[in-house]
């Protein structure tokens, strides 16, 4: 397996989202995409337009360069930047759903996939899921704030920060392949160890598959979807790695 088998893998997810034996467990997260997402602009957008003024009042030498060059930048920048920080909140916030669809991804029979047919599989309740799933994200974040502010720190270091583009999307990369992959994890109720350990042994496709989604939330409109998009793909990739652990075994 290697980096592109991740990518197939992402692929194969966003060709499953929206089928028949999906959708139903795809709108949910997608809204709550669309609602965080929207909201988060909405807010950011407010701040740029304020700081967008205080810059013509403070530089009033330069008011059609600030209108017709810094203005477009602030607000190209915002919106890259804004799409892919409150993307990655909506799937804080979407979890419970997210996990639900990795749980029926997950009870697939083998044969069943690409064009599954799936089965009931019982659930908790909504109130012990939502909390399971909260304190979960609780310790993602616990795992990758650290390592965040040690990336922006490298960032800010002149001569080194010329290879900060590339840092960012490796780092980014890594962080959604166990964001995504700690679904399937979760639904089997093994710690979050778990889910890095298994990460980090087949490090070159979880990071072809996190660069697919990490670039896939930096597209507006798209960033809507890749969420259910990520979660179908990284659990078809946990059962594929878990087949092959089980055959050496």
């Amino acid at each position: 397996m290697g980096v592109f088998t991740g990518a197939r893998y992402f692929t194969q997810g966003a060709s499953l989202a929206f089928s028949d034996d999906y959708r139903s467990f795809v709108w949910m997260p997608v809204l709550c995409s669309f609602a965080v997402i929207a909201l988060g602009l909405y807010v950011a957008f407010g701040y740029i337009t304020e700081f967008n003024t205080y810059l013509q009042n403070k530089f009033d030498l330069w008011p059609d360069f600030i209108s017709w060059v810094v203005a477009p930048l602030l607000y190209t920048v915002g919106v890259l930047v804004g799409t892919w920080l409150f993307g990655f909140l909506a799937i804080i916030v979407g979890s419970p759903f997210l996990t639900e669809l990795s749980l029926r991804v997950n009870s697939l029979p083998a044969s069943a996939i690409p064009t599954p047919t799936p089965t009931p599989t019982p659930t908790p309740t909504i109130g012990k899921q939502v909390s399971a799933s909260l304190v979960r994200e609780l310790r993602k974040l616990l795992y990758h704030i650290p390592r965040l502010l040690g990336l922006l720190l490298f960032s800010l270091i002149p001569l080194v920060n010329v290879f900060a583009p590339l840092l960012w999307l490796g780092f980014g990369a890594w962080l959604m392949a166990i964001q995504f992959c700690d679904y399937a994890t979760e639904n089997r109720d093994q710690p979050f160890s778990e889910t890095l350990l298994i990460v980090r042994r087949h490090r070159a496709t979880c990071l072809g598959f996190g660069v697919c989604v990490t670039l896939a939330m930096a597209v507006p409109g798209v960033n809507f979807i890749v969420a259910p998009v990520a979660v179908i793909g990284a659990t078809l990739m946990m059962r594929s790695f878990a087949a092959v652990q089980k055959q050496n075994a």
